[in-house]
């Protein structure tokens, strides 16, 4: 701002002044005013603009604080520094469920909430263990990047392939056809509800070789579901299915938590195989997490050790597999949907030999070899599916080292005296 002007006109003790208002004005008129008024108009003035000044720069510190708060709680990378401002929690929790309300429930299924990730959070941040603090924060940054749901997997979406699939399953699998029903009977009535689909845990129980972890397999794939192998064999402890506890050395969260937090469905396959082999009794007892997990009440709300995170394991499918049911104890058969597997027989038998000996040829991978006659699935009919696939094996290895590439009767790895075929009968 220009000071005020003097010229002889002017009386002493007066001077020229131009307020602002006035600048803007073509061809301004003076004011004359006291010298003692003007100067206060001029402290006035720049007052005022330092007033202005001030709220604009309050306001744009609004403005970009309002634009890093937002673009925190949208990126997954900076999730603790949302954590830490208490104001901004609930734009974290709302940026973290933002599609729960407008999902497809029957694609999509709710695992984990926003209030939890909150909760397990405020935990890990005030943990003192700068190493675990930091391995903590990215397994939450992970979580909060997959968000809170899951894939449902379903047949039922894609009906074509579901009844190839279907079809597969009771041609490759006919002495299972009743396992097959009731799964086929649960993709119908998720279609006729509308509910995700889930289907009760399954146990599969009958004598070694009639193929049950191989129809665990191939039941997960026509479901189109991911599939995870748990032994009880070689199970030791709990542990392995809901994680181990912060204190010990060995902490690692558990198979549940891994497949369906860390995964991409809502419910995958888990196969129990061999639960009749399960150590019994003490502290370590391997299937006592099952008493949980198989009941759907309870596995919505799964607490993994490591971490004490609670998530929704409730569409889990599990799929079970033992020799001696007798050996499992009641209160976890109990839970089961129970099926015991018979060797086929009859035409059913020779059905399945036939797709064994095809698909050990296959297995094999050895080029150019010739599809096997219907004659070795007449032949290998009396055993079970495990015992054709390592006759046929055996007998494309000797094949090979006699610079063959077909199956001859040569090949054959038993005669009419064989006890097995004595012992046993199709019909």
């Amino acid at each position: 701002m220009k000071s005020a002007t003097r010229d002889q006109d002017v009386p002493p003790g007066y001077a020229q002044y131009v307020p602002d208002w006035m600048r803007s004005q073509y061809s301004p008129t003076p004011l004359l005013v006291p010298v003692a008024v003007q100067e206060s108009l001029l402290q006035a003035q720049e007052q005022r603009r330092a007033e202005l000044e001030e709220i604009r720069k309050a306001e744009a510190t609004r403005l970009e604080e309002q634009r890093a708060s937002k673009s925190r709680a949208e990126s997954p990378k900076a999730v603790t520094d949302v954590f830490e401002r208490a104001d901004e929690r609930d734009a974290l929790i709302r940026a973290f469920e933002r599609y729960v309300a407008t999902s497809d429930r029957t694609r999509f299924f709710m695992v984990l909430s926003g209030n939890e990730l909150l909760r397990i959070t405020e935990l890990v941040l005030s943990c003192r263990d700068d190493a675990d603090k930091k391995n903590d924060l990215e397994l939450l940054r992970k979580l909060f990047d997959k968000g809170p749901l899951r894939a449902i997997a379903n047949p039922a979406f894609d009906p074509a392939r579901w009844q190839r699939s279907l079809a597969r399953l009771y041609d490759t699998h006919p002495h299972f056809r009743e396992v097959t029903d009731c799964v086929a009977h649960r993709v119908c009535l998720s279609i006729a509800t509308g509910e995700p689909l889930w289907i009760p845990p399954l146990h599969l129980t009958g004598l070694p070789g009639v193929g049950k972890t191989r129809y665990a397999n191939d039941l997960a794939e026509a479901l189109e579901a991911p599939i995870r192998r748990h032994s009880m064999e070689n199970a030791q402890a709990a542990a392995a299915l809901l994680g181990t506890e912060r204190h010990w050395s060995t902490a690692a969260f558990g198979m549940v938590f891994e497949q369906v937090l860390l995964g991409t469905h809502a419910n995958p396959v888990f196969l129990i195989d061999e639960l009749d082999k399960a150590a019994a009794g003490g502290n370590c007892n391997p299937t006592g997490p099952l008493h949980s997990l198989l009941e759907p009440e309870t596995s919505a709300n799964v607490v993994d050790a490591m971490l004490g995170i609670t998530f929704n394991a409730r569409l889990v499918i599990y799929i079970a597999t033992s020799n001696d049911r007798n050996k499992v104890p009641e209160s976890i058969l109990s839970r089961f949907r129970e099926f015991e597997i018979s060797p086929p027989m009859g035409e059913e038998a020779l059905q399945l030999a036939r797709v064994v000996v095809r698909s050990a040829v296959a297995d094999a991978g050895v080029v150019d070899f010739a599809p096997p006659e219907d004659a070795w699935a007449h032949k290998l009919a009396f055993y079970t599916p495990r015992e054709i696939g390592q006759h046929v094996h055996l007998a494309i290895a000797r094949a090979v080292a006699n610079n063959r590439r077909h199956l001859t009767a040569a090949d054959l790895p038993t005669d009419p005296d064989d006890p097995v075929r004595k012992n046993r009968y199709l019909h």
